[in-house]
């Protein structure tokens, strides 16, 4: 940890140093202290520094107002020492790290930087979390964006549906042999478990120039992703989830929804979830429309127009859809909606329904 001291008395400062050398089971440097608190602030602008021992009651300036322009910083962790134990709460408003009592006592003194050890370790774990960190767009097109937002490219089409495979599956190991029969089922066993090894160490080494040190774990024959990954179905399942029928997780719903769960693709172990999101958001949006009284009358349409492009020939969607532009008095929207009907039918050979026919021509006419 590198540390500074701010007292502007120097025998408190020697005395902390002389306290702080003792503790040699920390791995401590104490880069520079101060009796001047703009020398300190010049000096953090041009070092890296872990802690700030920061005493509150000094001749020139308050702690707490040092603190605060310390903490625009949120890596610095500050620990206040001082005589005084008025200030405790102020020292805690402000996310100080721990506060010391003069004089300072050394079991008190390692469990404050105990804390701050902890929350470093902390802030450094997250900080490479953050690094590495994968997210993967699959409700319509899929593509997978690293932490600098470039797109991965994948070396073959069977590593990229390994990659979602094992993705899809990170919850639990899946057996070698359950791979092979989802991803090659028309190949030869000894065929097929080649080519899962080579996709396999191609994944790997993909993953590991990304950062990952293990990103794919192999127990017993059982493979299984071991990588932190957000993605736009992680944030749709959320929703779905609490099925809120709000007007902002509507909207949500609307925005991560562009279109199936990785449509684009054509993977038939994908079928099942693909159906079942689809009938799940479908659900939800007809929910919202149908039991909320008062909604935004543009969302309304957006919901509508959703759940018709869902499910295309959806009676009872076109219905809705024409019934709610009838009752907003769009008379060209009408006629350009009752037209996309009739030609959506036609392609299989059906007749537009009469509840549909009777309210377009009702309005129609009063029009």
């Amino acid at each position: 940890m590198n540390i500074i001291i701010i007292d502007d008395e120097k025998m408190a400062i020697e005395v902390l140093r002389f306290k702080l050398n003792r503790l040699t089971q920390f791995q401590i440097s104490i880069r520079e202290t101060f009796t001047n608190v703009n020398d300190a602030l010049k000096f953090l602008k041009k070092e890296s520094i872990d802690v700030v021992f920061l005493d509150i009651e000094m001749s020139d300036v308050h702690g707490i107002q040092v603190a605060k322009q310390l903490k625009r910083n949120p890596s610095i962790q500050i620990i206040f020492v001082t005589a005084h134990a008025q200030f405790a709460v102020d020292a805690f408003d402000i996310e100080a790290t721990d506060y010391l009592l003069k004089p300072v006592h050394e079991k008190r003194l390692i469990k404050a930087l105990i804390k701050a050890q902890q929350k470093l370790q902390l802030q450094e774990n997250v900080t490479k979390e953050k690094e590495h960190l994968l997210y993967a767009h699959t409700l319509g097109s899929f593509y997978l964006l690293d932490a600098q937002q470039t797109v991965i490219k994948w070396r073959t089409r069977k590593v990229r549906e390994l990659f979602l495979y094992l993705w899809f599956h990170q919850k639990k190991p899946i057996l070698n042999v359950v791979i092979i029969e989802e991803l090659w089922p028309d190949l030869e066993f000894e065929k097929a478990a080649s080519n899962l090894h080579t996709s396999i160490y191609q994944l790997r080494k993909l993953l590991k120039e990304k950062g990952f040190k293990v990103p794919i774990q192999l127990i017993n024959n059982h493979y299984q992703l071991n990588i932190k990954i957000d993605s736009d179905f992680d944030e749709l399942l959320h929703l779905l989830d609490y099925q809120r029928l709000d007007e902002p997780s509507i909207q949500q719903l609307l925005n991560y929804y562009e279109g199936d769960f990785l449509e684009e693709v054509e993977y038939p172990w994908v079928i099942q979830t693909q159906l079942r999101l689809k009938q799940s958001v479908l659900h939800v949006l007809e929910m919202y429309i149908t039991n909320t009284t008062s909604i935004n009358s543009l969302l309304k349409l957006n919901c509508l127009q959703k759940m018709l492009a869902l499910d295309e020939f959806n009676e009872n969607y076109m219905f809705l859809l024409l019934k709610f532009l009838i009752e907003q008095n769009k008379k060209q929207d009408c006629v350009k909606c009752y037209e996309g009907i009739q030609n959506k039918l036609s392609e299989i050979g059906i007749s537009v329904p009469e509840r549909i026919v009777s309210i377009y021509n009702d309005y129609m006419i009063r029009v």
